[in-house]
């Protein structure tokens, strides 16, 4: 799984740096074998509460992408939310595939 990160209107420290490559670890763990490639966007929102937002964009093999954000005050809490709902709605998606694919058939008597 490849993971691209881009940050615009603030800085990409180290620590922060650190910090998503962990949680993409811990977060995706579980369904990296379906994800091609992970893009990751940081924006600064010019709003009085002064939010960053994270959008975790998780592109799936023969999927369309599944694209999560979310906004908070700190920075690291909406990388850790937006993750974990891409992890969850990655899992979610390919549990309703699977399953599908079990479905019996109807058989005329």
């Amino acid at each position: 799984m490849q993971t691209i990160i881009h940050s615009t209107d603030f800085v990409l420290t180290d620590a922060l740096e650190t910090f998503i490559k962990q949680q993409v670890s811990q977060s995706m763990n579980i369904c990296s074998n379906q994800v091609d490639r992970l893009i990751i966007r940081l924006k600064d929102i010019n709003d009085p509460q002064h939010d960053k937002e994270c959008s975790v964009e998780v592109i799936l093999a023969h999927q369309a992408p599944i694209i999560v954000s979310k906004k908070n005050s700190n920075a690291y809490k909406s990388i850790k939310d937006a993750l974990g709902r891409a992890s969850r709605t990655v899992l979610r998606r390919s549990g309703k595939r699977q399953s599908s694919k079990h479905l019996p058939t109807a058989i005329n008597i």
